[in-house]
């Protein structure tokens, strides 16, 4: 029982923390000089971890969006992916998008050429209310099937809604624009380009721009040389054994923009041929993400798909751990951080086992997530200074461990240095592990 008990202080210390620090974004938030991650209006890191709840603005009623977004605040999220025109999820569309929990449809006659103000009044308090929590709104202004398969949204009218849009919300702090909509953009690509431009016109490039894209893609595939795509985002669904690499590929895309993983596979989702997706595989997903070198988007099946009791899941094992994983990069100064597979003298293992880790610019730290009950053996010379000393920690509650001082072989008093090799193993009943490396003087 003892690990039940630790992992509720820690998940409890940390819901604490964040409720205590609730406050508006400092935003619109932009993409940082490195061009690699985000920054917020005062140029400090802003860390993405996203969560998406796709129907937020239309199915949720005010009381439940309300609640949602306070607890995601004070679980510590800051982005929340949702829908403007919703029409349910991909393949379960209707004609025309829902209207609100209030009867109000975003378009009247289902014409995005005119918007309904009290629809809009409505997203305009939720937004508003998001921002007093912290957290930053992913808006789309669409989903796909209403470019796409219906063409409500086409070349005849896509710029103008989105300048619409773009005005209307160009002095709002906490926004960023998604185009896409879970739909792969080949045969519609000017469609989604003048929706872009649209939205970039109408808020001057207030707000930072990407595109959703469905079915182990990313918006790299095909839009990223254009203007308007600030960051990109990438879509693996049931392949969240491919999320290091494809993170791992955007990250080296010239221009260097920042890369999102803004879905992958969802905890507890029913319908992936390489689940169940447990909360180890909502963790590895997480963890590689960042360790490639990306931000982070996580999901929960039953609460976007609003099943029955989707209100008692906010707090699920999944949730807590991704957001845990946010708490121990804060403190380890994670925009400082790339990614460094060389840190493995062997032991790296692939696809569904990969492990990864990530090293600081000044080569004082370096982070190794291990994603299974393994051995590795890890170049500790990687640490720029005489000796490292090594921690375990718990990605699933926190607990730490000491792991031992080790000579780096660096600073021996010779011309040529050592090279320095240990063999660490995840922790005994531990299901995948993080070994962090310190430099010590």
């Amino acid at each position: 029982m003892k690990p039940i008990r630790n992992f509720a202080i820690v998940i409890c210390a940390v819901l604490c923390m964040h409720s205590l620090a609730l406050a508006a974004v400092p935003g619109p938030i932009k993409v940082s000089p490195s061009g690699r991650h985000f920054v917020d209006r005062n140029n400090q890191p802003f860390f993405w971890l996203g969560d998406t709840a796709w129907p937020l603005l239309v199915q949720y009623s005010r009381p439940q969006a309300e609640a949602y977004l306070k607890t995601r605040s004070e679980q510590g999220f800051t982005v929340i992916q949702t829908v403007m025109a919703w029409g349910q999820g991909s393949g379960m569309e209707k004609k025309s998008p829902l209207p609100n929990s209030e009867g109000q449809h975003i378009w009247l006659d289902n014409n995005p050429g005119t918007p309904n103000a009290a629809y809009f009044k409505s997203v305009d308090a939720l937004v508003e209310f998001a921002d007093r929590q912290g957290l930053v709104m992913a808006l789309w202004p669409t989903w796909g099937y209403y470019v796409v398969e219906a063409k409500t949204i086409n070349l005849t009218n896509a710029r103008a809604y989105g300048n619409w849009l773009g005005k209307r919300y160009a002095k709002t702090p906490n926004i960023v624009w998604v185009v896409g909509g879970d739909r792969v953009p080949v045969g519609f690509e000017e469609e989604y380009r003048q929706l872009a431009l649209g939205l970039r016109e109408g808020d001057q490039g207030a707000h930072l721009i990407s595109y959703h894209v469905s079915g182990g893609r990313s918006s790299s595939h095909f839009f990223h040389r254009e203007s308007w795509l600030d960051f990109n985002m990438i879509q693996t669904w049931c392949d969240w054994f491919q999320i290091y690499p494809m993170v791992s590929s955007d990250a080296m895309q010239s221009p260097v923009k920042p890369v999102v993983l803004c879905e992958g596979a969802y905890e507890n989702g029913p319908e992936y041929p390489t689940g169940p997706i447990t909360p180890l595989l909502v963790r590895r997903q997480a963890w590689w993400t960042v360790t490639a070198g990306g931000s982070h988007t996580y999901g929960q099946n039953q609460m976007w798909r609003m099943e029955p009791g989707w209100e008692s899941t906010f707090g699920t094992p999944g949730a807590l751990q991704v957001a845990l994983m946010k708490t121990i990069l804060t403190g380890l100064d994670w925009w400082d951080l790339v990614p460094d597979q060389a840190i493995f003298a062997s032991g790296v293992s692939n696809e569904r086992t990969l492990n990864a880790a990530m090293r600081s610019v000044k080569g004082d730290k370096a982070l190794v997530y291990f994603a299974s009950q393994c051995r590795g053996f890890i170049n500790v010379s990687r640490i720029a200074s005489k000796q490292a000393k090594a921690t375990w920690i718990s990605p699933v509650d926190g607990r730490r461990k000491d792991a031992g001082t080790y000579l780096t072989g660096n600073h021996n008093g010779r011309p040529f240095p050592d090279n320095r090799v240990e063999a660490f193993a995840t922790p005994d009943h531990w299901e995948d592990a993080l070994l962090l490396l310190e430099a010590v003087q």
